[in-house]
């Protein structure tokens, strides 16, 4: 019963994240993500709803926990463990990277060197990868879901952000939409020689 009422509290935090996003996305005027500051109730509601779900996350990933591996003992420390941590800590390395009020939704300067060349979106790249090994370290379908809500919001995200992106940045973030995938590829000689320029930090 405990795992239900946590997973269920979980799991409706997320949800509402998602929709809050979706609506700012569709209804013109209401700005959820990137929040408009960090004053804002979008702001402070976003990142309670968040720690709650995170919370809930990390004890059903204990309560839960299934003993029997999804594929095999091995894999499941030599792959998937590897593979959270992996991407959740190149998550946390790109985040300081991007610079922390930028990963908050705050207009801090638009970050185009290093891996940012290669992907407008390498954060949420390396967080699918953790989520990926999460899912498969724990082998729990309550903890699955809430990753797998949570990813399905990361993959959603970048076309939430874009359209306050150009607002913000306008022809300097176009020109760098233009040459830079929006998940992972290779970009043209216009980024890397963007990717030069001086920052505004």
């Amino acid at each position: 019963m405990l795992v239900q009422w946590i997973f269920s509290i979980s799991f409706m935090s997320l949800l509402a994240i998602f929709l809050a996003s979706a609506i700012g996305w569709r209804v013109k005027g209401f700005d959820f993500f990137p929040p408009p500051s960090k004053d804002s109730w979008q702001y402070h509601t976003f990142w309670i709803l968040f720690r709650i779900m995170f919370g809930g996350l990390l004890l059903l990933s204990f309560l839960d926990f299934d003993p029997k591996p999804f594929f095999g003992p091995t894999d499941r420390y030599a792959i998937w463990l590897p593979l959270m941590l992996v991407g959740f800590g190149g998550a946390t390395y790109l985040s300081a990277k991007l610079g922390w009020d930028n990963a908050h939704g705050e207009e801090a300067g638009l970050v185009v060197s290093g891996p940012y060349c290669w992907s407008r979106n390498p954060i949420y790249v390396t967080s699918l990868l953790g989520m990926l090994g999460w899912a498969l370290f724990v082998n729990s379908v309550y903890v699955t879901a809430i990753l797998s809500l949570w990813a399905l919001l990361y993959i959603l995200a970048p076309f939430v952000e874009e359209s306050w992106l150009e607002r913000t940045y306008g022809d300097q973030f176009i020109e760098y939409k233009r040459s830079t995938s929006r998940f992972i590829g290779f970009s043209t000689s216009q980024s890397r020689s963007q990717s030069k320029r001086k920052e505004r930090r």
